[in-house]
């Protein structure tokens, strides 16, 4: 029969024990788990998968920003019920409940109401309202094409990063326009010349992709 030990992350650390080759510790506060291989202690033990937290966050509103001004993006619809280990407070942090790898991935709606090409930049904070909380090399820049034709110009941003956080990290998308006539814009549902549901003008996907 497997043996299993049950202990909190921080007591399992203090003590660093051996376990035995097969033998199960699982950390009773993050539901972590390393097999033992009765030689390495527990610090150098790999966890043995992850309970997979994750959440999808969204917004309906529409955002805009004073030219030049960091500003951190919202949302406004998330579920509780269905979001696993992550949350959102304050409208634009997500904060992680558990220590892990997490990917966030983010998608904006962007509208320029503008007859010139606009910058937007967009980058990642986190634990923290300042600049001294910006994630290193998470920028993404982009020219937001013109309004045309009386129709305003559109474009998708899309980032991507991969962190390694620990329990109650949050992090905060902020994006930063050359022109206040570049928005983040949500759509509403259409039902002609064909049906189609709304768009939100932000989303944001977490998926842990590993115990840490």
């Amino acid at each position: 029969m497997a043996i299993s030990k049950y202990h909190k992350r921080a007591d399992w650390a203090l003590v660093d024990p051996v376990l035995q080759a097969g033998e199960t510790g699982i950390e009773s506060d993050t539901k972590y788990e390393k097999i033992g291989n009765g030689r390495d202690p527990w610090s150098k033990l790999q966890y043995f998968g992850s309970p997979g937290y994750w959440a999808e966050f969204t917004d309906a509103s529409d955002q805009t920003a004073v030219a030049n001004t960091p500003t951190a993006v919202t949302f406004d619809n998330s579920d509780p019920t269905a979001n696993h280990g992550v949350r959102l407070d304050n409208s634009s942090k997500l904060v992680v409940e558990y220590p892990g790898i997490y990917v966030f991935e983010f998608v904006v709606h962007l509208e320029n109401n503008d007859n010139h090409i606009h910058d937007v930049h967009f980058w990642l904070r986190k634990n923290n309202s300042g600049s001294t909380g910006d994630v290193a090399s998470t920028t993404l820049a982009l020219s937001v094409t013109e309004s045309h034709g009386g129709t305003p110009g559109h474009m998708v941003a899309v980032l991507d990063h991969t962190l390694h956080l620990v329990a109650e990290d949050y992090i905060e998308l902020i994006w930063a326009t050359s022109n206040a006539d570049v928005s983040i814009q949500a759509a509403p549902a259409i039902t002609s010349p064909y049906a189609r549901p709304a768009a939100p003008s932000a989303v944001c996907n977490v998926f842990q992709v590993s115990a840490a």
